[in-house]
């Protein structure tokens, strides 16, 4: 037989078997990769992603009636963070990368609560939001604005008022003195100390009910030690004016500031932010004060791809804020009159120092 005929691997060739081994080899891993890609994109992990979220004009949300109002070419903006729980591997590896998202893990951003407690006591503090950011601004305006009682919006598992307190009983006294002379609920429980009892008046379906309850203290938040009974409750007031605010499903109390600038802006004469475009963060106490917000960073960034000229934020939380905001202003303020000042430094008309109250 001519050799150049003979059909045989050249020296340096591996054997057939050996090819087939990698060929099974490489078949192998492409097909663990291939699982792994797929488990990635559709294994859901227990982290929660905090983006940059949106900004609204808050103008577009409210609506007053019984009152004069006015327009300008101003506007405030409150702002969003973007929430996604339960993401897949990818997209925790795009937060851990992103310096504007934070990368949480169930535990730390829902706490003992489930995602639909979380949810609800969010709706409620917005809700709460929009009241206090209403008796604030028409009190600062010269209305005179009382409160009625303060209704139970949720209870906590557990808590003191677990089986004491439900959904929709209005309080109407603490320790046998009307809530219409105390400044905020909230505040007098805190002023005990943890284990103290509170008395509680309330009416349920009409029929006036009475319970005491052991204090305890806040396990965690902005009161954390805090005596606390375990109720989210609303101020019921008698406005003379109305004010609705719709903000869809938006949840959380840190546009009260934004809520309070709007209504005084649109209930009286002049600019307050003199033409600008302002995004405001920050809640709003009964007290006027400005608190603390979650999200800062992200807002930021919300504020900053809307176009917003200035920033407000509680004093607190500048610094962060200043960090993500690029060429965009940042102020810390630490109340409202803080917050009204720092529009008119910045060009805006102010506040009528004796405003009259005027009906439309």
């Amino acid at each position: 037989m001519d050799p150049a005929t003979v059909e045989s691997p050249p020296p340096d060739a591996p054997p057939r078997s050996k090819r087939r081994v990698w060929r099974v080899i490489g078949s192998v891993v492409a097909l663990v990769v291939g699982v792994v890609a797929v488990g990635g994109a559709f294994v859901r992990l227990p982290y929660v992603l905090i983006g940059p979220g949106g900004a609204t004009r808050v103008e577009r949300v409210v609506d007053i009636e019984g009152a004069r109002t006015y327009n300008d070419d101003g506007s405030v903006l409150f702002l969003t963070v973007s929430v996604l729980d339960s993401p897949n591997a990818y997209t925790v590896l795009d937060g851990w990368l992103d310096d504007n998202t934070d990368v949480l893990t169930e535990d730390e951003f829902f706490g003992d609560r489930t995602p639909e407690e979380a949810d609800e006591i969010s709706q409620i503090a917005m809700s709460d939001s929009q009241v206090i950011a209403t008796k604030v601004s028409l009190e600062r305006l010269g209305y005179t604005v009382p409160i009625k009682e303060y209704v139970v919006g949720a209870v906590e598992k557990g808590s003191p008022a677990d089986d004491e307190l439900e959904v929709g009983d209005a309080i109407t006294a603490i320790d046998g003195v009307s809530v219409a002379t105390i400044p905020d609920l909230g505040t007098v429980i805190r002023l005990r100390a943890p284990g103290d009892p509170a008395t509680l008046t309330f009416t349920r379906k009409g029929t006036e009910m009475t319970a005491t309850l052991a204090t305890r203290a806040t396990p965690d938040g902005p009161n954390e030690g805090q005596a606390q009974v375990g109720i989210f409750s609303a101020p019921v007031f008698d406005f003379p004016v109305e004010v609705k605010i719709d903000t869809g499903d938006v949840g959380g109390p840190s546009a009260g500031l934004a809520f309070t600038l709007t209504i005084l802006d649109e209930l009286s004469p002049g600019d307050l932010t003199g033409g600008k475009k302002v995004a405001v963060t920050g809640t709003i106490e009964l007290d006027s004060a400005v608190g603390p917000i979650g999200g800062v960073a992200q807002k930021a960034v919300a504020a900053r791809r809307a176009g917003a000229r200035l920033f407000l934020v509680p004093e607190a939380e500048a610094a962060e804020a200043r960090r993500h905001a690029g060429g965009m202003k940042v102020a810390g303020v630490d109340d409202l009159d803080d917050a009204l000042m720092t529009l008119q430094r910045a060009g805006g008309d102010p506040l009528p120092a004796s405003p009259s109250v005027t009906s439309a």
